[in-house]
């Protein structure tokens, strides 16, 4: 089964109408007992503004990429749907782990795929001033300002309804869906972080912080290209120093650590790439033009 075929196979029109116990068009014609449900979660302070993006729809979101991403922009245009929202009743649920009774996923379908979309808690879009503490002031201005400026993340998810902190396909926000090194490494396959952490360490000093005496690794993968649910070294992916404001870009191309290189001119790279997805192209998008070995 080829990589589209698979993609669609999981995330089509028809999977969603399966899964989902309602799939709505606004946030008032989400049932009433439901709609109060969410609505308390973000006047608590813990639930993402789901009905914000459903009112101001993704005309609204995309509206930053027009200047910033023009081929994306473009291709939002010719094969986007409209956003919706998908529900799941979890209030029958005896799940220890389960804190919330509907379990939601906004989306759209771009050629025949779906393709979520996150909001940010109420108040708190870059737009507004959170810079998610700094993370994205080291990502090139015309992606954070472009496809992080009003929402939370996209990312092009293998099943209907999946957990949080997956994001393959498109750009994550840093709250929740950019990937620290050491998760990375770990994700290509057994001994490979044991191969290639000392010499990242050894090239960024600065990747490694401590704040509380909790260790983290500050080289943090804001977009990886493989499906949601393969992992190993194939595809592609891209870094940026959470430590630095230089906003440049590193790129890993199937999972040659060892030649770990960088990205020029990341807007019009990864502008184009997303395009690629949005459209549902066959075949592995190529980043060869934009990319040099770091020396």
């Amino acid at each position: 089964m080829g990589r589209k075929e698979e993609a669609n196979q999981n995330v089509g029109r028809d999977a969603c109408a399966r899964f989902f116990d309602g799939i709505y068009r606004s946030f008032e014609e989400i049932p009433e007992d439901w709609r109060a449900l969410l609505s308390a979660r973000v006047r608590e302070g813990y639930g993402y503004d789901e009905g914000l993006l459903l009112r101001r729809g993704l005309k609204w979101l995309i509206e930053p990429l027009e200047t910033r991403q023009p081929y994306s922009f473009e291709a939002f245009r010719e094969v986007a749907g409209e956003l919706m929202i998908g529900c799941v009743d979890f209030s029958s649920s005896m799940h220890p782990l389960l804190t919330q009774k509907v379990g939601r996923e906004v989306f759209f379908f771009a050629a025949g795929r779906m393709i979520d979309v996150y909001g940010c808690l109420e108040g708190e879009t870059f737009e507004e001033g959170n810079d998610c503490f700094g993370s994205l002031l080291s990502l090139p201005d015309a992606l954070a300002k472009s496809w992080l400026w009003r929402t939370g993340g996209w990312r092009v998810p293998s099943e209907p309804f999946q957990g949080p902190l997956i994001n393959r396909g498109l750009i994550g926000h840093p709250s929740s869906q950019w990937q620290v090194t050491d998760g990375f490494l770990d994700s290509l396959g057994k001994g490979f972080k044991k191969k290639y952490m000392p010499g990242l360490l050894e090239r960024f000093p600065d990747m490694l912080t401590k704040t509380n005496g909790i260790k983290r690794y500050c080289l943090e993968a804001f977009l990886d290209t493989r499906l949601a649910n393969n992992g190993g070294p194939v595809g592609d992916q891209f870094f940026v120093l959470t430590s630095r404001t230089d906003q440049t870009v590193y790129h890993v191309h199937q999972g040659d650590v060892g030649n770990l290189r960088v990205l020029h001119d990341p807007a019009d790279a990864i502008d184009r790439y997303c395009a690629h997805v949005l459209r549902n192209k066959d075949g592995e998008f190529d980043f060869s033009p934009w990319s040099e070995l770091l020396t």
